[in-house]
């Protein structure tokens, strides 16, 4: 009985503690960008985020998913329309060296746009898998540890053990991109609620299958 409730104890606090958020970018977070770029480290691969009055930072939003992102245990399933964030890109490497199963869909003309980090990625053996239609995959949203994918990879990998995880989506209107991240006014919201998260997945497992021919073909091509 004294077991059960300090587990449930643990419970309560860990769900107290996930993140609910609302990440807002605007014409005020680039006003601290000089004073960053002054004090960051030459070749540094996370954003380097001193002591900043400027609530709107950018870098400080921006540091907000990748530490996410760096918390991921067994998976990143990304749906994005473009992707051109060296910063998130570098969470995501670190993300695949770390052995997270990383899956990306994205447009089929935004994967070799200028800059784009999805090519990059590919060439690391990141599955990627665009629709093969005019339709726009406009997409912004990424699911880390998803229950269900966890849940698969565990029957795939036939693991008795898990790391303790949990679901995060994040999603919103903003694209992975510099402008998108420091020029324009959009929004992000990056939540652990099991609901949301649960759709989200669902979508892209169904996606993910929808778009299952295409995946490998263009970059081979390319």
């Amino acid at each position: 009985v004294i077991w059960k409730l300090v587990q449930c104890s643990r419970s309560k606090r860990e769900k107290a503690s996930r993140v609910h958020e609302v990440i807002i970018f605007n014409e005020l977070g680039e006003i601290c960008a000089a004073v960053h770029m002054r004090n960051s480290s030459m070749g540094s691969q996370k954003p380097q985020v001193s002591p900043c009055c400027n609530t709107h930072c950018s870098l400080r939003n921006v540091a907000k998913i990748v530490e996410q992102i760096d918390r991921a245990v067994y998976s990143i399933d990304l749906a994005i329309y473009t992707f051109t964030s060296l910063f998130l890109a570098d969470s995501i490497k670190r993300a695949l060296q770390r052995g997270v199963i990383i899956r990306i869909i994205s447009d089929g003309e935004m994967v070799y746009s200028k800059g784009s980090q999805i090519s990059m990625l590919a060439q690391l053996g990141v599955p990627v898998r665009v629709p093969i239609t005019t339709n726009l995959m406009h997409n912004k949203f990424c699911i880390i540890d998803g229950f269900e994918r966890v849940e698969e990879i565990r029957l795939l990998r036939k693991l008795k053990f898990m790391r303790p995880c949990y679901s995060i989506v994040i999603s919103g209107s903003v694209n992975w991109t510099a402008l998108g991240l420091g020029g324009n006014w959009e929004n992000c919201i990056i939540t652990a609620d099991e609901k949301l998260t649960a759709t989200f997945q669902a979508e892209f497992q169904r996606m993910w299958r929808a778009f299952a021919k295409t995946e490998g073909s263009q970059i081979q091509l390319k």
